[in-house]
């Protein structure tokens, strides 16, 4: 599942209609169990501030990063439907956003990452059709796991060979 926030949701929310429902699922756990199941997620707006080496000052850029996961920070992101990864904070919401933020208190993994551009390869599709257009076929059964696997390492080190 790719999962980051509850955009889609919120932007769609009057053409659903009254007996529509939301859900929110992780990955299928290929090791029932042991607690490794995932969502594809994002990371992005003040879950990723940094202080530069050459910040004039770089105690007071500090105290900004501390107070955006303060109490007050996160009252202020929930009034606008947004929260802050802050452990427990779905404990506060209510409804789909309860729904949709708590998906890791169960112990669900974010898995997180990008691609290297790499340079075209004849034969070779986009990242899009190595990597997620075949999870269907995975889930429908028509692809074995060992088969997605195996196509994702070829992909894979015919992409790395052909790095940008």
């Amino acid at each position: 599942m790719y999962y980051n926030a509850t955009w889609l949701p919120n932007e769609i929310r009057d053409t659903t209609g009254p007996d529509f429902n939301w859900g929110a699922f992780t990955y299928p756990d290929t090791n029932p169990g042991a607690g490794t199941s995932s969502v594809d997620s994002e990371a992005g707006g003040s879950s990723m501030l940094a202080v530069s080496k050459s910040c004039a000052k770089p105690e007071l850029a500090m105290e900004f990063i501390a107070f955006m996961y303060s109490d007050v920070a996160c009252e202020i992101f929930a009034k606008a439907g947004a929260i802050q990864p802050v452990l427990g904070i779905a404990d506060t919401l209510e409804g789909d956003n309860q729904l949709f933020y708590s998906i890791y208190d169960d112990g669900a993994k974010a898995a997180m990452g990008n691609f290297a551009a790499y340079k075209s390869v004849p034969g070779l599709g986009t990242v899009r059709e190595v990597f997620f257009d075949p999870v269907n076929s995975l889930v429908s059964g028509s692809l074995t796991k060992d088969q997605w696997v195996d196509s994702i390492k070829t992909a894979s080190d015919q992409m790395r060979a052909n790095l940008a």
